[in-house]
């Protein structure tokens, strides 16, 4: 799917809105990202307009995080088989976040990445500590990296 065209007016800015959707991985009782994304309890989704201000925010919970961090400690290696239960544990996932433009946390591992990727979501690898409002705060300091000009 390619992105979306945007047009400028004379004063630089656009005419229409962007409107990024943002999910994170993190811990049931704090915004911090477990070191393996597939073990996050929860989803953090932001949405960012034209990286300027937070519009929409909500958790989701993620069913699967109790019988992943039992069964798969450690996402399934690339080259090494992947059972159809591990697999499709993975696409729930990515099911749960099909609407993101993109999910940023740690650790995905290439079988989970396959399975956003089957639906069109991007992966951002977080390498660093660091929280997803910090993240957001950043990515607004810096617009003007992504072409923002206002």
């Amino acid at each position: 799917m390619r992105p979306k065209k945007f047009e400028f007016n004379n004063g630089g800015k656009m005419k229409e809105d962007l409107i990024e959707r943002i999910g994170y991985g993190v811990m049931a009782d704090s915004e911090e990202m477990p070191n393996i994304f597939s073990h996050s309890d929860r989803f953090l989704i932001i949405d960012l307009k034209n990286r300027k201000e937070i519009v929409f925010e909500e958790y989701r919970k993620n069913p699967h995080a109790k019988i992943i961090k039992k069964k798969y400690p450690m996402p399934t290696p690339l080259g090494d088989t992947i059972s159809d239960e591990e697999f499709q544990l993975y696409m729930d996932i990515a099911e749960i976040l099909k609407d993101c433009k993109y999910v940023n946390g740690k650790n995905l591992g290439y079988f989970p990445k396959t399975a956003m990727e089957k639906l069109g979501i991007f992966y951002v690898m977080q390498t660093e500590d660091e929280l997803p409002r910090d993240n957001i705060k950043g990515m607004i300091e810096d617009r003007a990296l992504a072409g923002f000009r206002d």
